[in-house]
């Protein structure tokens, strides 16, 4: 970790895009939220981060690499912010562009087998914000702390 400009931490890593990496990236933000002082129901909170964070690595996998095969990769970025105080996590990959208009609110009332993802993370995250760049694909995600 290094100490970034905006008063808390910083750790960057960058793992393959393949489901079976998704409990390394847990136990990066379990690991952060874990020295963070004064946290109610921290359990729940590294459960619901987790959860946000997992929904989007899986979309990114399942969705933006879906068409290439090979070296695809996911760079992660997670900041602790002191003011205010707040995990922020971005993640990129360059991938396909995610098509923001097709992504309903699921039928929570005739339920479904897909599409309760992206509904999940806005729920369980303070800001989430999708950004294409040339290069490729950028999800934001925050939680207050």
């Amino acid at each position: 970790m290094n100490t970034s400009h905006s008063g808390g931490e910083t750790l960057r890593l960058e793992v393959p895009a393949t489901l079976k990496y998704l409990n390394v990236v847990g136990a990066c933000v379990a690991g952060l939220l874990a020295e963070v002082e004064d946290v109610a129901e921290r359990d729940t909170l590294s459960y619901t981060v987790q959860l946000g964070i997992h929904e989007i690595c899986t979309n990114i996998v399942q969705h933006a690499y879906a068409q290439q095969q090979e070296n695809n990769r996911i760079a992660i970025t997670m900041e602790m912010q002191t003011q205010p105080r707040c995990l922020c996590v971005t993640l990129f990959d360059t991938g396909e562009r995610f098509d923001q208009s097709a992504a309903k609110d699921p039928l929570l009332d005739e339920g479904q087998v897909h599409g309760y993802g992206l509904f999940l993370v806005r729920n369980v995250m303070d800001e989430v914000t999708y950004s294409r760049h040339p290069d490729g694909n950028c999800w934001r995600l925050a939680k207050n702390l």
